[in-house]
């Protein structure tokens, strides 16, 4: 009776060693799904900053018919504000606004005729773009999660400051010049990376066109104006930049 009532006991103390032990099993958490593996979504907005190159891509058409290619290169840099939302499983829509100082600076010879005694005299010729800024929509696809090829488009601005230097028959040096608020177009194409979970870093080339123009330089001072008949701008900028996603 008393060996019965032993093993009685004994199976009742395993039953509940293997009940609590189910228990404990129960409650464990699951285990995290890789950082890695995780699916970054493009829903949101982003702040961010960019910089990298600028090669101008221009022509001048002097007073004297004369049609003049000129280029120069520069550094670009500034910031970028832009939202985004992300549809159909892996496409990508939205819009951005960015701005940017511009080092690009070209100086070449030219030539200045006065258009009553047709007298011609050299000039040195000086243009920059000293701002780019612009507001474009973009089209993506994401692919491998983390991402994100686009295309873009939309409206672009610039600043010229313009002097075409030169000393006159009578001995004296001016320099007529003027400041130019430019608009056109922009499309460009890049790629964007989410390397955290709120940020990406983004490498990509937009193309700025501002058409064919002519304008007036004037030097008041010394009661000197110059005719510009023809100049085309155009901007070629290739970029990375870093983004925070909220």
């Amino acid at each position: 009776m008393m060996f019965r009532m032993a093993s009685i006991a004994t199976i009742v103390a395993l039953a509940a060693t293997t009940a609590t032990f189910a228990a404990d099993m129960a409650v464990k958490a699951p285990r995290a799904m890789p950082a890695a593996l995780v699916q970054f979504l493009w829903t949101g907005c982003y702040l961010g900053g960019h910089i990298g190159g600028v090669v101008s891509d221009d022509r001048t058409t002097s007073a004297l018919g004369n049609s003049i290619d000129f280029s120069s290169a520069g550094v670009v840099g500034g910031g970028q504000i832009g939202c985004d939302y992300q549809f159909a499983s892996g496409w990508v829509a939205g819009l951005e606004g960015r701005a940017a100082w511009s080092s690009l600076t070209n100086t070449h010879r030219a030539s200045v005729r006065n258009l009553i005694t047709g007298v011609t005299v050299p000039s040195q010729f000086t243009l920059s773009n000293d701002f780019l800024a612009s507001a474009t929509a973009r089209l993506g696809y994401s692919f491998a999660d983390r991402w994100l090829v686009f295309v873009r488009g939309g409206a672009a601005w610039t600043r010229e400051k313009i002097d075409d230097a030169f000393t006159n028959p009578r001995g004296i040096a001016v320099d007529p010049s003027a400041t130019m608020n430019r608009t056109g177009w922009t499309v460009g194409t890049g790629v964007d990376w989410a390397f955290a979970p709120h940020w990406s870093v983004a490498f990509e080339y937009n193309y700025y066109d501002f058409g064919t123009h002519g304008g007036t330089l004037n030097d008041t001072a010394n009661n000197a104006t110059v005719t510009l008949n023809s100049l085309k701008d155009t901007v070629h900028a290739f970029t990375a930049g870093v983004n925070y996603h909220f």
